[in-house]
């Protein structure tokens, strides 16, 4: 048996540990929160950790984290780290040392990004801190030390579009509640049931033109592409074509399912909630170019599944007014967005398998 030593927050419960709970994998794992029953009491030999030492601030390491993980390291034959990041970058790389395998919800395409200077330990923080001079309170400037081995050691594993959607937030906080109160299979039980597929694609039919309901989050540099989109938006005065502001979730879902594009800038990591909730929902992506990572599910493939914006948003209104004026080319890609999702979905148990392959965990 492989025991689980989990963070339990929503996403854990209602994305990330859902391949945990595959029946042909279910019966192979004992999940716990504590370390101090992973050190004092727990005979198996192999350690899964999923979302453990994260961190907004992109911080090292502590003390006591290191010691942690020392005490583990020395207890278990195998220890696999699943890294709770949203973004792509080498924000946690400091556990390579005590873990056997280290995986991500998100890879650079270019391995040479590890190795480079980072703002804020994220590339596209990273981008307008040098472009725009965007700064945070908390200024971290990351100056890697990993060789290129440890770069390559970076393994992907699934991101948040696993499992989960639509993500309806009292019953999602009311599962997170029960797990962490030590039933995890239970706290996933309130996970809401998959929608049906769509009756149109991104349709004439629909009435917004564009979704475009951004919050913008709390941290400068990572916020600053949300603004920048938002900002440009409002000095073209488009509000007739974008719908901006804030709606209650209901509305929110209500809303994606009658619009013909949604706009989906980066979060705290480029992948995020909105890219497959505009995708279930029938509607056209409108992204940032994501062509400096690979992840899973993947429906990032440029004007196939989405279609790719600047990161400065230069192509915004273009891009907008094209597909627009091209009922047919916009249905295709969002209905091709729906497919490749849930082809991708259908393959995830396959793909957690391949963890087991090389016998690495008997």
């Amino acid at each position: 048996m492989i025991t689980i030593l989990a963070y339990y927050d929503r996403i854990s419960v209602f994305h990330t540990i859902s391949p945990f709970f595959l029946k042909e994998y279910r019966r192979l794992f004992h999940f716990t929160q504590s370390i101090d029953f992973c050190l004092r009491r727990d005979k198996n030999k192999t350690l899964f950790m999923e979302r453990l030492f994260l961190s907004r601030d992109p911080r090292d390491l502590s003390p006591d984290e290191f010691d942690a993980l020392r005490q583990l390291r020395d207890k278990y034959e195998t220890i696999v780290f699943f890294n709770g990041q949203p973004e792509a970058g080498p924000n946690r790389l400091d556990v390579l040392p005590f873990v056997d395998r280290f995986f991500d919800k998100s890879v650079f395409s270019n391995q040479e990004n590890y190795r480079k200077p980072l703002y804020g330990k994220n590339i596209f923080a990273d981008y307008y801190h040098r472009k725009y001079g965007v700064v945070d309170e908390k200024e971290y400037f990351f100056k890697p030390s990993i060789s290129a081995e440890d770069a390559g050691r970076v393994e992907l594993s699934w991101n948040i579009g696993v499992d989960g959607y639509p993500r309806w937030d009292f019953p999602q906080r009311i599962g997170a509640v029960i797990a962490r109160a030590g039933f995890p299979d239970a706290g996933r039980l309130f996970k809401a049931r998959p929608l049906r597929k769509p009756t149109d694609f991104a349709s004439e039919n629909r009435k917004i033109a564009v979704h475009a309901r951004i919050d913008p989050v709390t941290c400068p540099s990572i916020a600053f592409q949300r603004v920048l989109f938002l900002q440009k938006i409002a000095e073209k005065q488009a509000k007739e074509t974008f719908l901006t502001g804030l709606a209650s979730q209901k509305q929110y879902y209500r809303e994606l399912s009658d619009a013909k594009i949604t706009l989906s800038p980066f979060g705290w990591g480029e992948v995020c909630h909105r890219d497959f909730e505009a995708v279930i929902y029938g509607s056209l992506l409108l992204k940032p170019n994501m062509s400096h990572i690979k992840t899973y599910p993947d429906v990032y493939i440029p004007y196939e599944t989405y279609v790719p914006l600047d990161w400065d948003g230069g192509d915004l209104f273009e891009k907008v007014d094209f597909y627009l004026s091209n009922s047919a080319e916009r249905q295709r890609i969002a209905q091709n967005a729906f497919e490749q999702y849930q082809k991708e979905l259908a393959s995830l148990g396959d793909r957690f398998g391949k963890l087991f392959e090389n016998r690495l965990f008997d």
